[in-house]
């Protein structure tokens, strides 16, 4: 998810803030170490919107 998020050039808080989660949360998931479907279903649409990716 870092990288993607980075290719397409969202700032890590922008994303989080989007996304509903804290900036840490979020640094989380892109480390592997937080379960992106313990996220709420709306944080995750906007995820994988944003990201063009699948979070099944």
């Amino acid at each position: 998810m870092r990288a993607r998020r980075r290719l397409l050039g969202i700032s890590l808080v922008a994303l989080a803030r989007e996304v509903g989660v804290s900036p840490e949360v979020l640094r989380l998931l892109e480390a592997g170490e937080y379960d992106p479907r313990s996220l709420h279903v709306a944080a995750r649409r906007v995820l994988a919107r944003r990201l063009d990716i699948t979070l099944e």
